[in-house]
């Protein structure tokens, strides 16, 4: 064997795991006794683990905070400070900063990242240009899918709506959409109907920004789900942000939780921008934007969850760490029970990989040796202490190593 990783433990069952890998593939899983390999890892008792997928992000404006600062901290400010200098964005300086980011996203363990990419009458593909050229970059150590996403609009942006068919010929893996940034829903349904003509031409998935406000007018995600059963995009669409849920009524949220749920439509909130963004204009009692996490689990709806944004006009903060990403999830959700903090350690994992989707996910022989060693014993303790991944592993190679030292005096 080229490696074996010796004294793990089990990520779901927390049993003693050993692992032999013979060039990209894993090629033995057993609790011991594994033959000797060319290269050998002590996981030390360390929990070993699928690597992590970013599910919704955006690359293209990740550190550009210093100087665009956000006063009001709205989403919309957010939107109009982009807005203004996005046309302006190089290919140099995109790949400069995506590549910041990326690399901190791997030591994290994100070996698979989807990136949302303006496509408007502004930027035309100009970000895009720049967004692919990163994806080239930094191909040996992460895989990047691009959806191409109309924020400013399409129904009655014609521009835009050619701009979009011309970002899948030029690179772009998912059609996105923003509906809730259409003047009313009957706008917003030719949205969602654009985006459909689009992907089922390019036979491609969906990924849409749904619904993101703290305004109840707005239930796009119900028009998502019904377009979704009617083509038969089952399984093949995902939901971002959703955070007008939070402010329906329980019958609404029942009605379309149901829709959502037969439409096989993926859900990815994304808590830490979210909690910062959303109910900035009201009063107490404050709403703050948040999915109905748990209604959605118990409705058996895949849930994921993504950092969206590191350091920008929309988000001041965040690390690139799925951690603690899910660690925020679990606050904002209320998922304190075992069951439920294990539900929130799946999402970056096991869950976000059925949306992507990778059917080669998971420890097992003859899957792709895509692994990482985390500094924990169990789910809880991940999500606690949001610990040193301390191998990274791609295909067989090992692409990061990190070990905190604290030294007493």
């Amino acid at each position: 064997m080229d490696l074996v990783i010796r004294n793990g433990i089990s990520d779901i069952t927390g049993a003693p795991l050993e692992i032999g890998i013979v060039g990209d593939v894993i090629s033995a899983v057993a609790a011991g006794g594994l033959p000797s390999g060319a290269r050998e890892i002590d996981a030390e008792g360390r929990m070993i683990s699928p690597p992590f997928v970013e599910s919704h992000f955006h690359l293209e404006n990740a550190y550009l905070w210093d100087g665009h600062i956000n006063q009001s901290g709205t989403l919309g400010e957010a939107i109009d400070l982009y807005a203004r200098v996005k046309h302006d964005l190089t290919v140099e300086d995109i790949v400069e900063r995506s590549g910041r980011v990326i690399r901190s996203a791997v030591a994290n363990g994100v070996l698979w990242l989807r990136s949302h990419v303006d496509i408007d009458h502004i930027a035309k593909l100009s970000i895009l240009d720049g967004v692919a050229a990163a994806r080239e970059a930094y191909k040996d150590i992460i895989d990047i899918q691009l959806v191409a996403f109309p924020q400013l609009g399409m129904a009655r942006n014609p521009e835009a709506v050619a701009m979009m068919w011309q970002a899948m010929e030029n690179g772009c893996d998912l059609v996105g959409g923003m509906p809730h940034g259409e003047r009313n829903m009957d706008d917003a349904a030719r949205h969602i109907e654009i985006a459909f003509e689009i992907a089922q031409t390019y036979n491609a998935d969906v990924d849409m920004h749904i619904d993101e406000t703290d305004a109840p007018y707005w239930h796009s995600l119900e028009l998502l789900a019904e377009k979704t059963l009617e083509t038969g995009w089952q399984g093949r669409v995902c939901a971002g942000h959703c955070c007008a849920m939070s402010a329906w009524d329980d019958r609404l949220a029942e009605r379309v939780i149901d829709k959502v749920q037969r439409a096989g439509i993926h859900i990815i909130p994304n808590p830490p921008i979210n909690l910062m963004l959303e109910g900035r204009g009201h009063s107490h009692p404050k709403p703050r934007g948040i999915a109905r996490i748990k209604e959605l689990l118990e409705a058996g709806v895949n849930v994921a969850c993504g950092q969206d944004d590191v350091q920008n006009m929309f988000y001041p903060f965040g690390k690139m760490d799925p951690l603690e990403v899910a660690l925020i999830t679990a606050h904002a959700a209320h998922l304190g029970a075992p069951g439920e903090i294990q539900a929130a350690f799946d999402m970056p994992r096991y869950n976000a990989a059925k949306l992507w989707p990778l059917p080669d996910y998971g420890i097992r022989a003859g899957a792709e040796a895509n692994l990482v060693v985390l500094d924990a014993r169990s789910a809880v303790e991940a999500l606690r202490r949001q610990p040193d991944r301390r191998y990274v592993i791609r295909k067989g190679r090992v692409l990061a190593e990190t070990r905190t030292q604290v030294n007493w005096h």
